[in-house]
């Protein structure tokens, strides 16, 4: 004889668990990325490289040539007649690249020259020359300016600075025996040059030179008789 039975409902109750958190050192390793493989050198562009750096030099070494062999000097902004009272706006500086055997004024100096006078026409747009600004004028008292026409070989060749020590040596006319004298051949003067230009007939050479007032006269006639030349010591 079978008994049948009815299953009995399931009671239990089913849990559901919580993934356990994976310790860090249980975790799969991680494969890294193939290292990058460096791309291959263009030879052209390495050489392009290498002119560009050497034409940076090179340009860099012509700047800084330039900016060695340049010096700041005083500039006449506007004419000054001699014997005028220099004013602040008759000056400037301006920054030149500095050229052997020319004498200029630093522009340091450019203050002091204020309130000074000119000592001799200076033309606006030039280069104030050194000794052209002094605290007198010139002629002073007791002296006199006296123009000299002098031919070739009778006149240092190359500028005189203005201010520069200068010896007037008489000599005898032109076409005067060898054994001519009189009270002037052989005599000396000294004097100082004012300014130096050349002549219209573009040999001879014109000298503004300051002498005392007592010779002016008899340098004056020698000049005129073309009996004068311009001696310049080597201590002078």
């Amino acid at each position: 004889m079978t008994t049948e039975t009815e299953p009995r409902p399931d009671t239990r109750r089913w849990k559901l668990r919580s993934a356990r958190p994976l310790n860090p050192s249980e975790a799969p390793p991680v494969t890294p990325a193939p290292p990058r493989l460096p791309g291959r050198r263009n030879p052209r562009w390495v050489a392009l490289g290498v002119v560009a750096l050497c034409l940076g030099a090179l340009l860099s070494f012509v700047i800084y040539s330039r900016v060695a062999d340049e010096a700041t000097v005083v500039v006449v902004v506007k004419t000054i007649h001699r014997g005028e009272t220099v004013a602040a706006g008759d000056l400037t500086s301006v920054s030149l690249r500095a050229s052997a055997g020319v004498e200029v004024v630093p522009a340091s100096q450019l203050n002091q020259l204020v309130g000074q006078k000119a000592v001799y026409d200076l033309v606006g747009g030039s280069l104030l020359p050194v000794g052209g600004i002094a605290e007198v004028v010139v002629p002073q008292t007791g002296r006199a300016v006296v123009g000299v026409r002098l031919v070739p070989g009778r006149v240092p060749v190359g500028f005189l600075p203005p201010g520069t020590p200068l010896r007037l040596i008489a000599l005898p006319p032109a076409g005067a025996d060898p054994a001519f004298s009189d009270q002037y051949t052989g005599r000396t003067f000294t004097a100082r040059e004012i300014s130096q230009l050349d002549g219209a007939d573009g040999a001879s050479t014109i000298v503004n030179i300051d002498v005392p007032a007592q010779q002016a006269p008899v340098v004056a006639l020698l000049a005129a008789q073309e009996r004068l030349a311009i001696v310049r010591d080597a201590d002078r």
